[in-house]
């Protein structure tokens, strides 16, 4: 296998430091692997075909099931999360010994995590902080890390397939911004039931929860309020897209723009809000009403590099639906590697990524780069 995978860098033209930073492992231990110095489990193998872009039978060469040591523990750990947010209501006080900072800190981490599209990171620090967070003793700070909490547990959740699980992380969030009585949260909170409802494609109920909050907000000077206003715009242009309105849908843009050419860039409630984000969910309903050369265009003026990967990997996956619809099927692949290498979990468990992926292979797309992934992405091809 050594021989294989020099083979493969040797082709690609790429350095033992360049391929092995791609994997994730040091040159040493990469330039040991290609020795057969040192040996690779399951889990590593499937490291090393994502780095050189090729199926993993290319380098083992023989039938060879893949695994996916972060995305395993994802799926364990979302169970576990489950299993706390329903044994732990906001009514209950956990008897957990955690200081105000403790949890702070814990806090700010899996934010991060989730940032950079480490859901298996944060879902399994999330079962010990969901507890955390209910011991406090000053209620008020305890709902104010709840909610941006049950949105990064909401959002993990969600992006390694686990709806159901999603839905109840966003009450939970519901809930605390409730409890707090403040509107930006109830904003924030809204959204993010939204996005659970709007992903099993319940659009009004997504509409009329971001209406809502949308109007509680109208006016509003509270610290951060223009932004979530602006972010509550987007939601709705995308619910109305999903609704066949395409009028609504482009006035919410519209005023979502105005916003954002106001606020500038800012980071408040990880909503990354700004003309950027703007810009990407416009591409997105470019792509939603049938206009992937419009989508790819706007996508040119987007600089998403200083953008969360969370961000940056819904930037690819629709540039490779874009690239897709118009029959770019090298294009497409090279998009869908590039979401992958930004965030691997959330690519691999990808509808999106899955349905560009199938409608690749429908028109007999059978290159080793697009193999490879079916591969890890646990699809079957012909």
């Amino acid at each position: 296998m050594g021989d294989r995978i020099r083979a493969r860098r040797e082709l690609r033209g790429w350095s033992v430091r360049h391929a092995a930073g791609r994997a994730g492992i040091s040159h040493t231990s990469w330039l040991r692997i290609e020795r057969g110095q040192q040996r690779t489990d399951r889990y590593m193998v499937v490291d090393l075909a994502a780095a050189l872009e090729c199926s993993v039978v290319d380098l083992t060469g023989q039938p060879y099931t893949p695994a996916d040591r972060q995305l395993d523990a994802a799926r364990i750990d979302a169970e576990r999360v489950w299993r706390i947010m329903m044994d732990t209501p906001l009514t209950v006080r956990r008897a957990v010994p955690v200081t105000v900072d403790q949890v702070h800190r814990e806090a700010a981490l899996v934010r991060d995590l989730y940032g950079r599209c480490d859901y298996a990171g944060a879902l399994r620090r999330l079962v010990d902080l969901v507890p955390a967070m209910h011991a406090l003793a000053d209620r008020r700070t305890a709902l104010r890390e709840m909610v941006p909490v049950y949105g990064v547990a909401m959002g993990s959740l969600l992006n390694v397939s686990y709806p159901a699980h999603a839905w109840l992380a966003a009450e939970r969030c519901a809930e605390a911004a409730a409890l707090l009585d403040d509107p930006v949260a109830a904003g924030v909170a809204a959204a993010n039931r939204a996005r659970v409802s709007a992903y099993s494609g319940a659009y009004g109920p997504a509409r009329a929860w971001c209406d809502a909050a949308g109007a509680d907000l109208a006016g509003s000077g509270a610290d951060g309020a223009l932004a979530v206003l602006g972010f509550l715009h987007l939601a709705r242009a995308h619910h109305l897209a999903g609704l066949r309105n395409q009028v609504e849908a482009e006035d919410h843009l519209i005023e979502a723009a105005r916003i954002a050419a106001h606020t500038g860039e800012t980071d408040g409630w990880d909503l990354a809000w700004g003309p950027r984000n703007v810009a990407l969910w416009r591409m997105a309903f470019q792509l939603d009403t049938g206009r992937p050369e419009l989508a790819m265009r706007t996508a040119t003026g987007v600089a998403v590099a200083g953008l969360p990967a969370v961000r940056q990997v819904y930037f690819w996956l629709d540039q490779s639906r874009a690239a897709d619809a118009l029959g770019r099927d090298r294009d497409a692949v090279r998009m869908l590697l590039a979401a992958e290498r930004v965030g691997p979990q959330h690519a691999r468990s990808s509808t999106s990524a899955r349905e560009t992926v199938r409608s690749l292979l429908r028109r007999g797309a059978t290159s080793p780069e697009l193999r490879g992934l079916c591969e890890r992405m646990s699809l079957a091809t012909p």
